[in-house]
């Protein structure tokens, strides 16, 4: 009988020995696994989760495991930190590398719209690049009135535009280029005002009709097609009135004085003063009407690209 009781009592004992060193293993191991996670890098941390649970697996006791638990967790989420921290390094270090590719290419103008007299303009270039050029680009009708004059230092040029003698609006482009870019500057100018005017503002006209001519006066440079050629046209017009437009003609200087002999330019002396007014002849022919029908007036309004001149016609 004390056999028995000196066997069991040294099963115990050793049951309890075996116990304390599993314990204090699994205390060893979750040392080291905080030793290990004081370090800041995924690889010491996936080490330290591995102690913890190892010490996890040696451990009885409900609150020693949730220890170990507790400590994967933390590792678990200093490897996520790290991982959006790298991430985050790379692609600011990728955004600055590509700012640094990226090359750049700003005017300070990118259209300009001019009036029609001579015109200077500074336009500033902000680019990246160490060298840049401009270009004028001639229009497909061959026309080019721009200038360009390049500051490759001070990062400017200068756009001269000399007055327009048309009464057309014209156009034309710029080609400025660094390295691969490039932009295109428009330039615009207004053509000069329109000058038109007529000889006369009033006709008249018998009962019987007929045709007479006045002259019409204008700078303009359009012509109106499938209308001989002039450089005006008839808005409207009574249906009782023909308007027959000629051959525009241009004054010479003997013709000129004529006409301010005449007194043909007095009301205009724009018309007089400006060598570019080309003077046309327009023909009214007025339908014959009844001598008891009432007398009968009329306006026939013309206009050259934006201004207009009225003619009354009275048939009495």
């Amino acid at each position: 009988m004390k056999f028995i009781f000196k066997y069991i009592f040294i099963c115990v004992l050793l049951g309890h020995a075996g116990h304390i060193v599993a314990q204090n293993s699994g205390d060893r191991l979750y040392s080291q696994g905080l030793e290990l996670q004081k370090k800041q890098t995924v690889q010491s941390q996936k080490s330290a989760i591995v102690k913890f649970q190892s010490a996890k697996k040696l451990y009885d006791s409900a609150t020693k495991k949730k220890q170990c638990d507790d400590a994967i967790a933390v590792s678990n989420n200093i490897i996520k930190t790290i991982n959006t921290n790298k991430n985050a390094r790379g692609s600011s270090q990728n955004v600055k590398t590509a700012e640094l590719k990226t090359s750049v290419l700003e005017l300070s103008k990118e259209k300009l719209q001019l009036d029609c007299e001579r015109r200077s303009v500074t336009v500033n270039i902000t680019t990246t690049e160490s060298e840049w050029s401009i270009t004028p680009i001639t229009n497909d009708d061959g026309e080019a009135f721009i200038s360009v004059n390049q500051h490759q230092e001070r990062k400017n040029f200068e756009i001269v535009c000399p007055a327009n003698s048309s009464t057309r609006r014209r156009s034309q482009s710029i080609e400025v280029k660094a390295g691969d870019l490039k932009k295109i500057l428009v330039i615009e100018q207004s053509g000069k005002p329109t000058i038109l005017s007529v000889e006369k503002t009033v006709v008249e006209f018998s009962s019987k009709g007929g045709s007479k001519s006045i002259e019409v006066y204008s700078n303009s440079d359009s012509r109106e097609e499938g209308n001989n050629n002039r450089n005006w046209k008839v808005v409207s017009k009574p249906d009782w009135i023909n308007v027959i437009g000629e051959e525009l003609k241009e004054k010479g200087f003997f013709g000129k004085l004529g006409d301010k002999a005449k007194g043909l330019v007095k009301k205009n002396s724009a018309s007089a003063d400006d060598p570019s007014v080309v003077t046309s002849v327009m023909k009214l022919v007025v339908a014959s009407k009844g001598k008891k029908e009432p007398s009968r007036s009329g306006e026939i309004v013309i206009s050259s690209e934006n201004q207009q001149a009225t003619i009354i016609v009275q048939q009495n």
